[in-house]
């Protein structure tokens, strides 16, 4: 009997926030992680999930990572991903993928950590692969697949940036997690009856009060709370969970009611620690 679970590490957006961490979210088969995106302390969060025995896996288990786009807010916890879980006993390369990007963003991070790289392997008993990163680059297209796990992509709206949402079908059921993005025409057939749609919003109610220039902007690359209910009364998963949330002064019980006004399926808003089953 296989057991799938959706983790929440990190709940965060580009605004710091006391009680989030940045973005970060697990899907773990039968306690197998695969990590979609790697914000500030999502490692953390890891640690902090198996001592309070929230989760049987630990930071050494964290071997495949998706990164829906190379924003901040998403990827800069790829050093603490790449050299904790490596000191701590991981002893194969993070097979990570993502944007053609992804590569460059790694290349970097080793020539930066270079001396850290160095001593570690000269000093201490570490793997000399569990520091290095494969990077897949991903096309609209089947992704990854092992014994646990399927992973599709599909092309998000997120600006300029080459962005992806993703697809993971697992023995329970299937999970869908947008990224960030825009509503994408394709999105609802793609993800449609999911039992667990991630998805990224902002507040309706509030947008009016921000400023144009913000306006125009999370208007063209991200989505609105009123565009969500419309998403969500097609794909008509069992389970939306709010992730990415631009509360601007509303309340996690204020987002949710902005999508139930028109759309009558459960609706919950995402906190760091929150596990779901499938």
């Amino acid at each position: 009997m296989s057991r799938s679970q959706v983790v929440i590490l990190g709940s965060g957006t580009p605004n710091a926030e006391a009680d989030r961490a940045g973005a970060g979210i697990a899907i773990a088969v039968d306690d197998v992680p695969y990590l979609v995106d790697c914000g500030h302390s999502v490692v953390q969060r890891v640690v902090q999930a198996h001592a309070a025995g929230k989760i049987a896996w630990d930071s050494v288990s964290l071997r495949h990572l998706f990164v829906t786009h190379l924003h901040a807010d998403h990827t800069v916890g790829l050093p603490d991903l790449l050299y904790t879980p490596w000191i701590q006993g991981r002893a194969q390369p993070l097979q990570a993928y993502g944007p053609a990007g992804l590569a460059d963003m790694a290349k970097h991070l080793q020539r930066a950590y270079q001396e850290n790289i160095r001593e570690h392997l000269s000093a201490h008993p570490a793997s000399a692969a569990g520091y290095q990163l494969r990077a897949h680059a991903v096309g609209a297209a089947p992704v990854y697949q092992d014994a646990r796990i399927q992973v599709e992509a599909l092309p998000a709206d997120h600006g300029d940036l080459e962005a992806y949402s993703y697809k993971f079908t697992t023995p329970d059921g299937v999970i869908v997690h947008s990224g960030d993005t825009k509503p994408v025409p394709a999105f609802a057939d793609w993800a449609r009856g999911c039992d667990i749609l991630l998805h990224e919003v902002y507040s309706s109610a509030r947008f009016p009060q921000r400023e144009r220039a913000w306006q125009r902007y999370h208007a063209r690359v991200h989505t609105s709370s009123a565009e969500l209910a419309a998403l969500a009364r097609r794909v008509r998963p069992r389970l939306l969970v709010l992730i990415h949330q631009l509360f601007w002064g509303q309340s996690p019980r204020q987002l949710c009611a902005e999508i139930q006004a028109s759309y009558a399926g459960a609706v919950v808003s995402a906190k760091d620690f929150d596990i779901f089953d499938l």
